[in-house]
């Protein structure tokens, strides 16, 4: 049995259930799985403790968990950077290229000869706000940023 067979197949077992005969001779000779398996029987036990006291603080699994607590990264960033750029740029370029793509001449026929005008405007004011939203977004970034070259003025 592999490792990564084993892991599985300990992930699969029952609360409290013991291991197979195969996987059993496969923690004897494999560290590692051994004591996979013997962190898995501890937060089972754990998880099992009968609660504290009233008044009592239990120490055992809310210790544990604070570690992890203190230990988890903190979220990332929902949209990276060049995400919000990229979007910038499709908007931009959307508003350049559209007046020439063979649309126009439905648009103009539907709009009438003045549309490039009031659709340029639109498609400006698009990026104006979202350009806006970009930034108020990412002040904190960009005092961090001057921070660290000393740039902000104060």
């Amino acid at each position: 049995m592999r490792c990564g067979k084993f892991l599985d197949k300990l992930d699969g077992l029952d609360a409290g259930a013991s291991l197979s005969p195969a996987m059993a001779f496969h923690a004897l000779f494999c560290p590692s799985c051994a004591q996979a398996a013997a962190r898995l029987e501890a937060a089972i036990l754990a998880y099992r403790a009968p609660p504290a006291p009233d008044g009592e603080r239990d120490s055992v699994i809310e210790d544990r968990i604070m570690a992890a607590v203190r230990l988890t990264p903190p979220p990332r960033q929902d949209f990276a950077i060049r995400d919000w750029i990229a979007a910038g740029i499709v908007i931009a370029t959307s508003t350049l290229l559209l007046p020439l793509t063979e649309h126009s001449g439905f648009l103009r026929t539907f709009f009438g000869p003045g549309y490039a005008l009031s659709l340029a405007i639109v498609l400006g004011l698009a990026l104006t706000a979202y350009t806006a939203f970009f930034i108020g977004t990412h002040m904190g970034e960009l005092r961090s940023y001057l921070d660290k070259r000393g740039l902000r003025v104060r």
